[in-house]
């Protein structure tokens, strides 16, 4: 339950609305909202958003794509939501 309570926050919140706006092309799962659209749908600044979104890549959870500034769910982010769900 450590791991959960860590995401009951701005954390989780982000990585349910990259979920929530997953898009497919060409075989690949990304979410096509830009950081400040993120940001305004947490609610949180875009400095914050950026900083949740690197923490949540440092720690598994998210990864970027070659396309600049989109993001996806790693198994582990995926894992994480199924258990929060």
């Amino acid at each position: 339950m450590n791991e959960l309570s860590s995401f009951f926050n701005e954390k989780m919140k982000l990585m349910v609305i990259v979920s929530e706006h997953l898009t497919e092309v060409e075989g690949e799962q990304f979410c096509p909202l830009n950081q400040q659209e993120i940001a305004s749908l947490v609610p949180c600044g875009k400095v914050k958003a950026n900083q949740l979104i690197q923490e949540l890549i440092k720690e598994g959870y998210l990864d970027t794509l070659r396309i600049k500034g989109r993001y996806c769910l790693t198994e582990r982010g995926k894992e994480i939501l199924n258990k929060i769900k």
